[in-house]
């Protein structure tokens, strides 16, 4: 089995390339740059083209443009990133016999606080990256072999200039530097580590349609940094509690993100991660030394 992973050298990419290799299947990583195959998914010709050589029998498709604002300053680009690729690629799998898995996101939800969300729960499109993520998944969903998976991953990339929310967070908490806590903001989020290995899980189980695969719990932004504080001994003397409609702005987020993920634990036959589980693998490996990048 040959498995194509696309956005390889990014925050997911980086984690499930490595936990694909670790159960000895074949991968090739395919991105921009820094992958083994340089490609850039909006270049239609390109991405078809390396598809065809490289044959996989799975393709994961973890490229997006996540930054919010760059997607309403560049709504057509934006287009072109997240969700066009999603109809190409959807496309050759179904003329291929391919599997294919589209990883979605969950931010489609408002008003609801700290709800879980299940699979078939109606979203709201407030901003352009839900859109063209949403787009992305009715493309996908044209392959009857296709997986899209929503979730909300936290992780280190290790890269400097583009920090990840946890490796913020890490070096506020650190430095003691100022931060605003959102108590009005949910997410169910699961380290990439754990996120990697339980959608190998099921990718194993040939489940298609849509399915949440996130953490068991739903957290505000707040209570997840209060958590991530207290297991690495620190107080946090240095923060104020905000709401996210406090924050200005041109991007309206989608602020209850909460994800139902009994139907994934099901199929699994085991539980997904708690908000404890997650900090624990975060800190496990910060401590580690947290050298992933590709």
């Amino acid at each position: 089995m040959k498995i194509l992973v696309i956005g390889s050298t990014g925050l997911l990419g980086q984690a499930l390339t490595c936990e694909i290799k670790k159960r000895g299947i074949d991968v090739i990583g395919m991105a921009r740059s820094g992958a083994d195959i340089a490609c850039d998914v909006a270049d239609k010709r390109s991405l078809e083209k390396n598809i065809f050589c490289v044959e996989p029998d799975i393709i994961i498709n973890c490229a997006a443009m996540v930054d919010l604002n760059k997607c309403e300053e560049k709504p057509e680009y934006a287009y072109m990133v997240n969700a066009r690729p999603a109809s190409i690629i959807s496309n050759i799998a179904i003329n291929k016999s391919l599997y294919f898995v589209q990883i979605s996101t969950d931010h489609y939800y408002t008003g609801d606080g700290n709800l879980k969300h299940k699979e078939g729960e109606a979203v709201r499109l407030l901003n352009e990256y839900a859109m063209t993520k949403y787009a992305a998944e009715k493309f996908a969903l044209i392959c009857p072999n296709s997986l899209v998976v929503r979730t909300n991953i936290v992780g280190f990339r290790n890269k400097d200039r583009t920090p990840t929310f946890v490796e913020w967070v890490i070096h506020n908490i650190e430095s003691n530097s100022p931060m605003t806590l959102f108590d009005d903001y949910f997410t169910s989020s699961i380290h990439v580590k754990q996120f990697s290995s339980s959608l190998l899980d099921i990718i194993e189980k040939n489940h298609t349609g849509v399915l949440n695969l996130a953490s068991s719990e739903v957290t505000s932004k707040k209570a997840f940094i209060t958590a991530l504080a207290k297991k690495m001994g620190a107080e946090l003397t240095n923060t104020t509690t905000g709401s996210l409609r406090d924050v200005g702005g041109k991007v309206v987020r989608a602020e209850s993100n909460g994800l139902d993920v009994e139907v994934a634990e099901n199929i699994l036959g085991y539980k997904l991660p708690t908000l404890d589980d997650v900090i624990t693998c975060i800190l496990d490996e910060y401590e580690g030394g947290v050298k992933t990048e590709i």
